[in-house]
């Protein structure tokens, strides 16, 4: 199970595989990506690098990978190139559109005025002429693209991939929006007739947002 913790931009997701056994101790599942275990937020990781998931839930998850494992496990496996591959280039992209669910019913500034003088005759020719909806001002109909290129093939003894992706996400709150680029490269070089194999990865990812305050 997913549950989206946070309105803003590419909010993190809290991922839950066996129920909620501790209010103190943390109830994440460990990650595993390639085989390397590792604390990275799962929102930060290039979907479109992505070849495959498994997720573990038994207790031999536990056996295998230790008390990390109690939480359950996510085995991610990242796109690779293969042997004798021809080079291949390939692009993804979409937009997204959000927008608030809805908007609270409040009353315009004639109607408090009505409300006010409709109290004890109180005088509301004081509250002035401004007539605001501040659900106006705050929110919008916010559109968000991703883009991700990679090449990935194959040289005699060494497949290789290297992937850009690019994430530009504006949330329905007007001040918030956040910039992301990831990118990532993997080569594989077999030595001494395969006999010596090597995996080679590297990843990298900045961001760069602007969050509403609380």
């Amino acid at each position: 199970m997913t549950v989206t913790t946070d309105g803003s931009p590419i909010g993190s997701g809290t991922v839950r595989i066996r129920g909620i056994g501790s209010f103190n101790s943390s109830q994440d599942p460990l990650y595993i990506i390639d085989g390397v275990p590792t604390n990275m937020a799962l929102n930060t990781l290039n979907t479109n690098d992505i070849e495959s998931m498994q997720v573990l839930k038994d207790a031999a998850s536990a056996s295998i990978y230790g008390s990390r494992a109690s939480n359950g496990v996510i085995i991610i496996t990242t796109k690779k190139g293969r042997n004798g591959q021809k080079p291949s280039i390939s692009y993804t992209g979409d937009v997204t559109i959000s927008t608030i669910q809805k908007k609270y019913d409040v009353l315009n500034a004639a109607q408090y005025k009505e409300l006010v003088s409709s109290i004890n005759g109180l005088d509301a020719s004081k509250l002035g002429n401004a007539d605001t909806n501040w659900q106006d001002e705050i929110f919008r109909t916010a559109v968000s693209t991703n883009h991700n290129v990679s090449v990935q093939g194959g040289l005699k003894n060494m497949p290789y991939r290297a992937s850009v992706g690019f994430n530009n996400s504006n949330g329905i709150v007007k001040t918030s929006w956040m910039n992301r680029v990831n990118a990532s490269l993997n080569l594989a070089p077999s030595l001494l007739d395969k006999h010596l194999n090597f995996n080679i990865t590297g990843k990298f990812m900045y961001e760069k947002d602007r969050y509403a305050d609380a």
